[in-house]
């Protein structure tokens, strides 16, 4: 069993304040209906998650967090008159099938007219728009009514390349009210990235803004809106291509195929009132994609009641966002937490959006607009906070930020350093995760609600689970989730569903390739790093190269090629203006990883490059580059929002086998591997 040093908390829950969560609330709940006699949140986590009781908690928090209509007279059971699942989690069961709901309707019910829906800030427009319930809820309507009358039904799919808006978010609950399916792209995505998306799924409307600004630029879309859309292939379904003239800049609209303003769409409004299609909970109502860094993206289609029973869950519970909360997530509509944004509107009275740049004019920006809007639940990135830190910025001393009780951060591992930033300098009044249990450094708080995770043993191909001794495995879910995929779309979708999560351990445990072990979180099994067999993960060099101040980031990728004996660790720095790697630097960063770690956490070889690959969701091309130095064909997707910095790789799959003493140093490493190297470098 490994020897685990935990230090303080960095935060604690003060006990007057626990009885008024959400959380308490529902503990309360339970324990009246079942008699039972429930206190912490481990024993809320044990019942949740207990094959005698996991059903039971699903159905009590679909009704207690008010997913049916107000009139709904169906008895709502997770797994129907079944006891328990059958055949497993593969293919998915039909959770609660004899439940109705509507994602739009769950939305928009009960609220105010007056009271503002969305607080709506874009960069390169001044000031902030307030949009009321009342204009929101007209805004929907309308648009619903001109798709019924585009031939718009049920199981249709509405996809648009949109920025992070009001009109997205309208257009979104409109199809969703209509029991319409709905998919989303980023207008930073490339053609290629677009036609291999919306290919798959066959779109019945596509909406396409004319433009977006980011850091001071605006960007023309109007040819790339002309190429994909001639490039679909999904005449068969597609109506129309809706332009939204959201910069307002010109467009070559006639060379669009199927092309159709905004203005003359929203003159097929005959007037409808905003009515709500209730639908299954297992009908489908997103499909998101992956990040499609190796390949055609997985095609991921989400349930109806999936989608919001989990989001719900986490929001309302684990976060305990409160129905006087602002919410904040910075995200594009890309990626997954858009979807999260839109739900936990349901969750809160209102909203922040904001589209563009987080650094642009001000690295404060996106401070200033949650200080100046009340913002109460904050959802953000390590890569944002990291970026806070190192402009020497103190969020507490410098914004009113009283309201602010909540801040989640997710897209990649959150390291100890910035941990301990956020509370010493950033929020330290904030909390991220439930109210209910302390926050330490490095470490996710707990397991969620619902969620039966355990960690399994990753030398073993049978499941032997590791249980709290603090050693690395592959993190499952080893119990039906109702949040799981209905299916993959596309060519071999089924398959690619089977391979994805049940390849390791068969169809009755969900296993995604997470490398995790009690204390702390060690990160996804795409940043495994295992030299000599010793495996960790990539966040635990990061959460050392970023105390480095002249680092401007880093990449951490394993070696080992056919004819290699054994992986070795590449570490690629990239340096801020004026500095630049040397022996001296290189010694020091070995250094500080061998003192904080051991020394088969020190990277064989250290080099400077130029650029750091990353996806338009933020995340590093670990998979991308580690194909490459290995030899192998790593294809470059429309996600990737810097392509070029894959060539920069290319060269290191020539790298020499394996020394027979250690390189120690850059001057060994240079000599013994004739590369073209900064000339600082090469004459140390």
């Amino acid at each position: 069993m490994a020897s685990v040093e935990k230090k303080g908390p960095l935060w604690v829950p003060n006990p007057q304040s626990i009885s008024g969560t959400n959380a308490a609330k529902f503990i309360s709940y339970i324990n009246q209906k079942h008699g039972l006699a429930l206190q912490t949140y481990q024993e809320l986590h044990l019942w949740s998650t207990a094959k005698a009781s996991i059903q039971t908690f699903w159905e009590d928090a679909f009704i207690w967090l008010e997913l049916p209509p107000p009139d709904s007279q169906h008895v709502h059971r997770m797994l129907g008159d079944s006891s328990s699942p059958t055949g497993g989690m593969f293919p998915p069961a039909k959770f609660f099938p004899t439940s109705f709901l509507n994602i739009a309707e769950n939305i928009l019910r009960g609220r105010a007219d007056s009271v503002v829906a969305i607080h709506f800030a874009r960069e390169g427009v001044s000031g902030i728009e307030p949009i009321t319930w009342k204009a929101f809820r007209e805004h929907i309507r309308a648009i619903r009514s001109a798709m019924v009358n585009s031939g718009v039904v049920k199981n249709d799919v509405v996809a648009a390349v949109i920025s992070n808006s009001v009109d997205a978010m309208a257009i979104c609950l409109a199809a969703l009210s209509l029991g319409a399916v709905w998919s989303s792209s980023s207008c930073d995505l490339g053609t290629t990235g677009i036609v291999d998306r919306y290919r798959q799924i066959s779109p019945k409307l596509v909406f396409a803004d004319d433009g977006y600004t980011y850091a001071g630029k605006t960007i023309k879309l109007g040819d790339r809106i002309v190429d994909w859309s001639h490039r679909l292939d999904c005449d068969q379904t597609l109506k129309n291509v809706v332009l939204v003239p959201y910069c307002n800049v010109p467009v070559a609209f006639e060379e669009i195929h199927r092309g159709c303003t905004m203005q003359s769409f929203l003159q097929r409004d005959t007037g409808e009132q905003l009515d709500f299609k209730l639908v299954p909970f297992s009908h489908p109502a997103f499909i998101l994609f992956s990040s499609g860094t190796t390949g055609k993206p997985k095609c991921i289609v989400h349930s109806t009641g999936g989608a919001a029973l989990k989001i719900k869950t986490d929001y309302t519970l684990q976060h305990d966002v409160r129905r006087t909360d602002t919410v904040f997530q910075y995200t594009t509509t890309s990626w997954v937490m858009w979807v999260l944004n839109l739900l936990n509107l349901s969750c809160a009275s209102s909203m922040l959006l904001y589209d563009g740049s987080p650094f642009h004019p001000r690295p404060t920006i996106l401070l200033e607009l949650a200080e100046k809007t009340k913002v109460g639940v904050f959802g953000t990135s390590p890569r944002y906070l990291t970026e806070l830190r190192d402009h020497g910025i103190i969020p507490y001393k410098s914004f009113n930020l009283s309201n602010l009780r909540v801040v989640t951060s997710t897209g990649s591992i959150l390291s100890e350093d910035i941990y301990r930033w956020f509370y010493s300098k950033a929020f330290p009044q904030a909390r991220r995760g439930t109210p209910l249990l302390p926050v330490y450094a490095g470490e996710i708080q707990c397991k969620a609600l619902g969620m039966a995770v355990d960690i399994f043993d990753a030398t073993r191909p049978d499941p032997v689970s590791l249980g709290n001794n603090a050693e690395p495995g592959e993190l499952v879910c080893t119990e039906p989730l109702p949040s799981q995929p209905l299916a993959f779309l596309g060519e071999d979708g089924n398959e690619r569903y089977r391979s994805s999560y049940f390849e390791r351990y068969g169809t009755t445990i969900w296993c995604q390739g997470d490398l995790v072990k009690q204390i702390p979180d060690t990160g996804g099994c795409d940043g495994v790093l295992n030299p000599s067999g010793v495996r960790f993960g990539s966040a635990e060099i990061y959460a050392v190269t970023e105390t480095f101040p002249e680092l401007s980031d880093s990449l951490c990728v394993g070696q080992k090629r056919d004819f290699d004996a054994d992986e070795r660790v590449l570490l690629f720095i990239k340096m801020k203006s004026g500095s630049r790697l040397d022996t001296d630097l290189a010694k020091r960063i070995r250094g500080a990883i061998r003192d904080r770690y051991s020394p088969r956490h020190v990277p064989k070889f250290i080099f400077e490059v130029a650029d750091i690959p990353y996806t338009v969701n933020g995340k590093k091309c670990e998979i991308n580059v580690k194909n490459i130095v290995n030899g192998r064909k790593s294809v470059a997707s429309g996600t990737i929002i810097n392509p070029g910095a894959l060539d920069l790789y290319e060269k290191y799959w020539q790298l020499p086998k394996e020394a027979k003493r250690p390189l120690t140093d850059l001057r060994i490493m240079i000599q013994s591997f004739d590369f073209n190297f900064p000339e600082a470098i090469r004459n140390q």
